[in-house]
């Protein structure tokens, strides 16, 4: 596949996208169902995704850069809020949150990814990896969002 740069945030957009429409249309089907809130380990599983789909479909070897975090930050505040699942200060928060938090994940997965780089013979590797990452964010419940 050709080499994009951004394909993370891209591979973001379109998994917070679909997360925040099946949340929209499961409240307008079933209005007293309860719905998961966006703290930090929903958010960390659904960076994840996109890393994977990141490493999975795109060229290897990116670096995490300051315009990641910048387009992380945009996207992870502004679709909540333009969805009506966050409110304008939820959506700082989330945005302060989804910045940091999508540059953290993506640079400590790009070191785990470098170090196990197998070839064909371990393909699930990297989902484990990811699996090890959202259970080590789990310690993040609560706190800030």
């Amino acid at each position: 596949m050709k080499e994009n740069r951004y394909f993370r945030n891209i591979a973001l957009t379109v998994v917070l996208g679909i997360a925040l429409a099946v949340c929209r249309v499961i409240s307008a089907v079933l209005p007293l169902a309860i719905l998961p809130r966006l703290d930090i380990p929903n958010l960390m599983l659904l960076f994840l995704v996109a890393i994977l789909a990141d490493h999975y479909f795109a060229a290897p070897g990116k670096e995490v850069d300051v315009l990641t975090c910048l387009f992380a930050a945009l996207t992870v505040g502004l679709l909540p809020l333009v969805s009506g699942f966050a409110g304008a200060g939820e959506a700082v928060k989330l945005a302060a949150v989804g910045g940091i938090g999508f540059f953290l994940t993506a640079w400590v997965f790009g070191s785990v990814e470098d170090r196990i780089a197998t070839g064909p013979a371990a393909k699930a590797a990297p989902v484990f990896t990811a699996l090890g990452l959202y259970l080590a964010a789990q310690c993040f419940a609560g706190m800030i969002l």
